[in-house]
C-alpha cells in the first residue's frame, strides 16, 4: 500500500513494560509504556526503499518479565497479528519487504 500502520499493545496482562521502537535504526517511538491503547507508528514502502526492518526495544520488563507486545499491522485492506517479545539481552525485529503489485 506505500504506508504500514503499527499499533503496539501491551500483550496479555497490563505490567508496565516499556518500548522504543526503530525503523532502520532510527528511532520513531521512544520510552512508551504499551497499554489498552495503541502506540502508533507508521512506516512507508516503496519499490525504491522496499525493505523495512522495525525493531522493538525493552526499555524494561514491567512486573512480568520478558516485555511482550501485540502489534497489529495494518497494511490497506489487510490486518495482520504479530506477538513480539523483548528482553534487556534480545530485541524482537520484523522487517517489511514492499513488493511489485501484479498487473
Amino acid at each position: 500500500t506505500g504506508t504500514l500502520r503499527l499499533d503496539f499493545y501491551d500483550n496479555a496482562e497490563i505490567d508496565g513494560d516499556s518500548i522504543s521502537v526503530t525503523v532502520n535504526n532510527t528511532t520513531v517511538v521512544s520510552h512508551q509504556v504499551l497499554g489498552l491503547k495503541p502506540i502508533t507508528a507508521y512506516v512507508k514502502v516503496s519499490l525504491d526503499h522496499p525493505a523495512q526492518e522495525v525493531t522493538m526495544i525493552a526499555e524494561n520488563l514491567g512486573s512480568i518479565p520478558p516485555n511482550t507486545a501485540l502489534l497489529i499491522v495494518t497494511a490497506g485492506s489487510k490486518r495482520y497479528q504479530l506477538f513480539l517479545a523483548s528482553t534487556g539481552k534480545k530485541n524482537a525485529q520484523v522487517r517489511f519487504v514492499y513488493e511489485k503489485p501484479s498487473q
